[in-house]
């Protein structure tokens, strides 16, 4: 007896539907791309419990005649390919003719569409692929669909589904990266009845930009266009002090058909590798136009991803077109030193602005060594030059000493060269012996001399130890100490950072935070962290919020969670590259970190300090 058996047309609904409809978010990339064929020039997308109990999303299209919205509710019904060859030719974006009937087998759905030149419309009802009920009604011109309670024959599937919270970030994005990539449609976006997102159409994606992401946002773009024989790129570029600690913001479009590619990536990486501090991300809205034939956008269920014909010559052209951008723009990251010391946390922020330390990486779990053990430098064997910014933000010097004295911009303050570290500082991890504070050198590197010896110590890096294991242990203790402010601090948030705060709201509670939605895309910041100064409170939040996972915390992930933004908040705290210190703050930042447990690497894995022996000194003299 045969075991193989032909599946029913209920079940074979059901497969399909798990390879194209994920979760809402599917639903709603779908149904947009179905209007946009259509012609439409305003989409509305109502979402309700995070779109389990209610995707609407209605537009003003060509409509359907009643046959068609009939034959578009059967597998494999479509109007955009009829035989083979026109796959090399797509320039739709749906084609399958899989979705509507995929969606409809796993819903209760309603499909209501009316062409503009008809009296009347047609209205469709299909439960769980059955259809139920097909009549005429009025309707406004356009098609009107609506997925009611997605999954509710399929259990197994609804248990996967996330929160309200995280399916309507990702309903989100995909609103976004429509309205990227049409800025001549009308997108809006309501969830359970309040308006995330409604942007008007416009002429340019940098003003559709604008819309979308504030005008902050915008004005640190840079704006290119380049065609070369096979290729056309219009690009939205981030300038090098507007970066992001992930690649979030890094959106690429084909033929106006987001796509998420490894190899634009790695052209987008090779091109600004060298321009763009480690441990950062360039901020690239990338807009590609190809000829049809020359790319299959028919090997993913969902059409996210795509396949090239000549994947090199695409690499090699982006990379191309990313650096004369670059050149034509010049790309290149200011310098600044601050102009008053008892301002130079203040003022040094042109330098590193907007950019945050790296997330963390793994870091040794010895958190002690033997006094006897001499400072080594695993990493890297020569003092760098310029000191990398991916840790260098805005902030005040760890020690709270006001002794500090003024000097004018290019004066060195050197400190008195027999200044020893006091006694009862203890110094043995460090193996210090008849320490000699000597100087700093260009307000970044504390020089001290030992016997034999000379170590170089980041004043930076070590403060940014210093200050996460204070965190660390106010965090078992109390928690850290919370300073109300005055005047609260305004924040512009994107619809995504909204949603992620909604999720970690009780992170930033133990960090110090008190955040408040003021209504729209504006966020509070009522209370910071006392370590952390006010000018960069609005930074730290941004960044916070950027790194923070979508998905709500467990048990296991709230440590390692926590653990970053304590590292993200020390980074922000600690006295920056730059910043002048007097002799008083050196030696307090000195004996901190003596005190430390692990204090030769700062979170991130930086090296702290770096030894250069006598006779290293002497062979390179020829001694």
């Amino acid at each position: 007896m045969s075991k193989i058996k032909i599946l029913s047309a209920d079940v074979a609904n059901k497969i399909a539907a798990g390879e194209v409809v994920e979760r809402p978010a599917s639903v709603v990339k779908e149904l947009i791309e179905n209007a946009v064929d259509a012609g439409s020039t305003s989409i509305r997308v109502e979402i309700r419990a995070g779109g389990k109990r209610l995707i609407h999303v209605s537009d003003n299209g060509i409509g359907m005649e009643r046959e068609d919205a009939l034959l578009a509710l059967e597998r494999h019904a479509t109007s955009k390919v009829d035989r083979i060859e026109d796959l090399d030719s797509i320039q739709t974006f749906g084609f399958r003719g899989e979705a509507l009937a995929s969606i409809a087998s796993v819903s209760q759905f309603e499909l209501l569409t009316r062409p503009a030149d008809a009296l009347e419309g047609t209205k469709v009802n299909v439960e769980g692929g059955v259809f139920r009920a097909v009549e005429e009604s009025g309707c406004s011109p356009g098609t009107h669909m609506s997925v009611n309670n997605l999954f509710y024959n399929v259990p197994a599937r609804l248990k996967f589904l996330k929160t309200d919270t995280t399916e309507m970030n990702h309903v989100t994005n995909q609103v976004t990266w429509a309205a990227l990539a049409h800025p001549n449609i009308h997108f809006s976006l309501t969830h359970n009845g309040r308006t995330i997102l409604d942007v008007r159409a416009c002429d340019s994606h940098l003003e559709r930009v604008r819309l979308l992401y504030g005008k902050e946002f915008a004005e640190n773009l840079i704006e290119f266009t380049e065609d070369l024989p096979d290729l056309k790129v219009y690009g939205l570029l981030g300038k090098p002090e507007f970066t992001k600690p992930n690649r979030e913001y890094q959106l690429f479009f084909l033929n106006q058909r987001p796509i998420r590619s490894r190899i634009i990536g790695a052209a987008l990486t090779e091109a600004l590798d060298a321009m763009v501090a480690k441990g950062r991300q360039p901020v690239a809205l990338l807009f590609l136009t190809l000829e049809p034939e020359t790319v299959d956008v028919n090997v993913h269920p969902a059409k996210i991803e795509v396949r090239f014909r000549n994947e090199r010559t695409i690499y090699s052209g982006v990379v191309r077109i990313l650096r004369n951008a670059v050149h034509q723009a010049k790309y290149i990251p200011k310098i600044e030193t601050p102009v008053e010391p008892t301002h130079a946390a203040e003022d040094h922020g042109t330098r590193d602005s907007n950019l945050s330390g790296r997330m963390s990486t793994p870091r040794g779990t010895a958190s002690t060594q033997r006094a006897t053990t001499p400072i080594t430098q695993p990493q890297r064997t020569q003092i760098p030059a310029v000191i990398p910014s991916e840790d260098t933000e805005d902030s005040g010097p760890v020690s709270t000493s006001e002794t500090q004295t003024a000097s004018t911009p290019t004066e060195v303050v050197v400190q008195p060269p027999q200044q020893e570290i006091p006694e009862g500082v203890n110094l043995s991890l460090l193996d210090f012996k008849n320490v000699q504070l000597k100087t700093n050198l260009f307000k970044t590197y504390i020089v001290a001399e030992a016997e034999d010896k000379v170590f170089f110590i980041d004043q930076h890096v070590a403060a940014e130890r210093v200050l996460y294991e204070r965190f660390v242990n106010q965090m078992q203790a109390d928690g850290i100490p919370v300073q109300g402010l005055l005047l609260p601090v305004t924040l512009e948030a994107t619809p995504q950072q909204l949603g992620t705060l909604k999720i970690h709201g009780d992170i930033f509670k133990k960090l110090g935070f008190d955040l408040e939605e003021f209504g729209g895309n504006t966020i509070l910041i009522r209370a910071i962290p006392s370590p952390l100064p006010t000018r960069v409170a609005a930074q730290t939040v941004t960044d916070l919020l950027d790194k923070l996972p979508e998905a709500p915390h467990t048990d296991v992930q709230l440590p390692e969670t926590i653990d970053n933004a304590l590292i993200t908040l020390a980074c922000k705290s600690a006295v920056k590259a730059g910043d002048t210190l007097d002799t008083q703050e050196m030696m307090n930042l000195i004996k901190e970190l003596s005190e430390a447990k692990l204090p030769f690497n700062c979170p991130h894995s930086r090296p702290i300090i770096v030894e250069m022996g006598r006779d290293e000194l002497e062979r390179r003299f020829h001694r």
